[in-house]
């Protein structure tokens, strides 16, 4: 059974938050670049299909950062709307998967910003819990679509992982 979802809707719901989160925040340049940056790969993930199969994205590790850097309200909105719009632009399938999804980022906003640098420690180990988790659930719901989610579970874990642990307190010591 397939859910059909407005993308229109929802594009305008993320895009109206995204928008009054940048009229809130004192640090609007720096948000503004990470939020762009997120949305620019998933654009470029729209047009070069191949690449998004491997797991590029920015979503999680933005989520992560804005969560620190601007509290857990910030960090939770932004988690829920640059991931709606991650997959809109990015042209990826949306289904049940939402149903846990959404809330995990929404959670990894707000736990971010509640334990702001406590959780840098922690950032590797919730990609894998994440992504492992998110393939189990799509066994139970979509066995067929499973198989082809392996690829992207080991993809996103290495690529963001790496970014983690190379690049993020330096990124983190120039927004915070």
């Amino acid at each position: 059974m397939r859910i059909r979802y407005d993308w229109k809707f929802y594009s305008f719901i993320s895009l109206l938050i995204l928008g009054m989160m940048i009229l809130v925040l004192g640090k609007i340049f720096l948000f503004i670049l990470i939020v762009v940056l997120t949305l620019v790969v998933s654009l470029l993930l729209r047009f070069f299909q191949p690449l998004k199969y491997i797991g590029i994205e920015l979503v999680t590790l933005s989520t992560f950062l804005i969560g620190i850097a601007y509290g857990p309200v910030v960090g939770g909105l932004y988690g829920f709307s640059a991931l709606l719009l991650h997959f809109i632009i990015g042209h990826y399938y949306i289904g049940h998967y939402v149903i846990w999804v959404i809330p995990e980022y929404v959670l990894i906003g707000v736990f971010s910003g509640i334990l702001q640098n406590q959780i840098i420690g922690f950032i590797v180990p919730i990609i894998i819990i994440l992504n492992l988790s998110n393939l189990f659930l799509t066994f139970l719901t979509d066995p067929e679509r499973a198989g082809k989610h392996i690829p992207y579970v080991i993809g996103n874990t290495a690529i963001n992982s790496i970014i983690a642990l190379q690049f993020f307190e330096q990124i983190l010591g120039f927004i915070a």
